[in-house]
This record gives C-alpha cells, structure tokens and sequence, in this order.
C-alpha cells in the first residue's frame, strides 16, 4: 500500500517522506549488489503542491550545496554524459525532450507527453535506472510532472533525486511559458540501507532539532551558491 504524503515544499516534502521511512516502514532483507542486506522500505507517493515555495531546499542532503548544483547540471545539461558512464539519465531522456515540449504545443491538453527511461533491454541489465518515466501534464494553466521510480535510495539519492526533477520542471515550463504546478513523486520501492539507518534517524533529529531556517536553504543562498558554482 503506498503512503500518500502531501507537502507545500520541496523541503517539508523531503523531511515527511523521511519521517515516513523512519517511523511507518516495515524492514525486509533484500539482495543488495552482492549481498543481502536488510532494508526499512515504503511505497511513496509524494505531492508537493508548490515546489517553488521557501523553505526552498531541506539540508537532509548527502552532500553540500554546491555538489547538489553539480548533480542539477548533470541531469539538466548534460555534463557527465561524456564521462564513460553506462548512461545518465539527462542521456535517457534528454533525446525526447524536445518531442515533449512539441507535443504540449501541440496539444495543451495532452496526455502523451511522456518519457519512458527504462527502455528495451535497459531494464534487464545489471544496472537498471532507478528511474523509470516522466510524465508532463497542463493542469489548470500550470505545468505539471509526474515521475515514477521503480526503486528509490530514500536517504542517499532521493533528495537530490527530487531537487533535480523539479529543476526540470522549472525549466520545462519556462521553455512552455508555463507556471510551476505541482510535482507528483512515486517511488514504487522507497528503502534505507541497513548501514544507512543511522544516518536516517541522525536526519530526522535535525528535523525535529532547528526551525526552518537553520534545517534548510533558501532560495537566495541556493542561487547564490548557483552563480559561485557556475563561475567554477
């Protein structure tokens, strides 16, 4: 059964899809690359009904700031699709991007604007992507993306994971002269790792430490650090 989360933030979506890992999920052991491994696990289905809103980005992150830009510009544009990796998924996806944006200018109503990542043999290979579709919808005048993963590392990748969709979604909806409408995220499998568990709870006791300030970024320290990045 998934658990239905709806935040007003990226960030309170982060700290309640968390929470939920934390506290409602039940443990199994799983197979983890060659071993077995136990696993606290959810099914997640996540709504963030403004992810333009402060407080802009939660700081449960596994990296800095500007480690998280560099992940950004690796989904947006593309820079480490050159580095000998299998695939990216700015790779996966990036060649139907286009048709996307032509589909909804085509059809501002359209229910085919979808990207599937996890095509052909991809799937069946020792490396599957994590992340499986991409869905773009017009909804009441506003651009709005659904993104489904088939497994989801909750305390490691999903953070920066959600904060790298929805830079997407900004940028899919300046390229439709569109609004930012709600971000939908499904994780059918959303897990920690046994050996991440500590670093799961040390999360939540930020969470339930500091207020809002001192446990996120906002949105001018995040284009802050942007314009300092993009200068490296």
């Amino acid at each position: 059964m998934f658990r239905h989360i709806t935040a007003r933030s990226l960030a309170e979506g982060i700290e309640l899809s968390m929470r939920a890992l934390a506290e409602d999920s039940h443990i199994e052991e799983r197979e983890n690359q060659d071993r077995m491994n136990e696993m606290k696990e959810i099914q997640l289905l996540l709504d963030v009904t403004d992810p333009e809103s402060e407080p802009f980005i939660s700081k449960a992150m596994p990296c800095d700031l500007k480690t998280l830009i560099q992940y950004e510009r690796e989904f947006l544009d593309g820079t480490a699709d050159d580095l000998g990796w299998k695939y990216t998924y700015h790779g996966l996806y990036s060649p139907f991007y286009p048709k996307v944006l032509e589909e909804l200018r085509r059809n501002i109503h359209s229910r085919r604007a979808v990207i599937a990542l996890g095509q052909g043999d991809i799937n069946f290979t020792s490396d599957p992507p994590c992340l499986q579709t991409l869905l773009f919808s017009v909804v009441n005048g506003a651009l709005e993306l659904t993104c489904l993963f088939r497994s989801n590392d909750g305390v490691k990748a999903f953070p920066m994971n959600i904060q790298a969709i929805a830079a997407l979604q900004r940028k899919a909806a300046a390229d439709l002269g569109l609004p930012v409408g709600e971000l939908h995220y499904i994780a059918n499998n959303f897990h920690a790792y046994q050996n991440d568990f500590s670093q799961l709870d040390s999360y939540i006791k930020l969470f339930d430490r500091y207020d809002e300030k001192r446990k996120c970024y906002s949105y001018e320290q995040y284009m802050k650090a942007k314009g300092e990045t993009k200068d490296e």
